[in-house]
């Protein structure tokens, strides 16, 4: 590598001293002489720079390469490693058949959706839960109004509205009376 640039270099001092030498006031046939030699010495630059350049392009080629490929043995050592993790740990979720699933699904949201028959045990909690409710509460009757709150919040919408509205009012005279 050293040795193509030395002899590049080489060659372009050469053929700019013997194109300043065929300027000065020699001979002619010294000038002659002068310009052939540095005709050719700039015809062995431009061959010595091809080369050159050919040389410098496969080297970086081959960086690139093997760049390359340590890339792509980091990445075919991090694949075996996820599937020797797998193969290991399996799958940790649990499958079901789709009718046991269906069926969980199902429960699940029924057991969501269901209102419960005796609701004022969930909402006499402690203080502070209280308190909160009844702020939430006094907030969404603001907002929303009263019938989203019995339907949505107290869910004693239709047949039991006015068991409802009794719930509602009576969370507000808890409130009140605390001075919530």
């Amino acid at each position: 590598m050293v040795d193509r640039w030395l002899k590049t270099n080489c060659l372009l001092a050469s053929a700019v001293a013997f194109w300043l030498t065929a300027l000065t006031p020699v001979p002619a046939i010294a000038k002659g002489i002068s310009y052939s030699l540095a005709l050719v010495a700039s015809v062995q630059l431009v061959q010595e720079s091809k080369r050159l350049m050919i040389q410098d392009a496969r080297r970086t080629i081959l960086a690139a390469m093997n760049q390359e490929l340590e890339d792509l043995e980091i990445a075919l050592h991090t694949k075996q490693q996820q599937e020797a993790l797998y193969e290991a740990y399996g799958d940790l979720s649990p499958t079901y058949p789709k009718e046991v699933k269906e069926e969980l699904t199902t429960s699940l949201e029924h057991l969501y959706k269901e209102s419960s028959a005796d609701r004022s045990d969930e909402l006499q909690t402690s203080t502070s839960e209280g308190k909160a409710f009844y702020l939430a509460m006094k907030s969404l009757l603001e907002v929303k109004g009263e019938t989203y709150v019995i339907e949505n919040v107290l869910r004693l919408g239709g047949a039991q509205w006015n068991k409802g509205k009794q719930r509602l009012q009576q969370i507000l005279n808890e409130g009140e009376k605390n001075g919530w």
